[in-house]
């Protein structure tokens, strides 16, 4: 994600948004949910699951600043990030 994101970065003007639809995991990743979502992401796509705080880091290593996090009806959020 990190290389899409500074790829991202580099093309954008100063003043773009970005916006990612995620299912975001909670910052304390306990239970079975989180677990089991990590792992299929892992084996399914190399990928994993994030909390926001991971999110953010994500975000700023690109160049980014995580500006909000929009909640919504479902598991998604809409995250959203500008330029630094």
């Amino acid at each position: 994600m990190r290389r899409n994101l500074s790829a991202i970065r580099h093309a954008a003007p100063d003043n773009a948004t970005v916006l990612v639809v995620e299912d975001l995991m909670p910052e304390e990743q306990s239970g079975p949910r989180a677990s089991t979502l990590d792992v299929i992401m892992l084996t399914m796509t190399g990928g994993r699951e994030r909390a926001v705080a991971q999110l953010r880091n994500l975000f700023e290593g690109a160049g980014f600043d995580l500006a909000r996090v929009i909640d919504t009806s479902t598991s998604m959020h809409i995250v959203e990030a500008r330029p630094t």
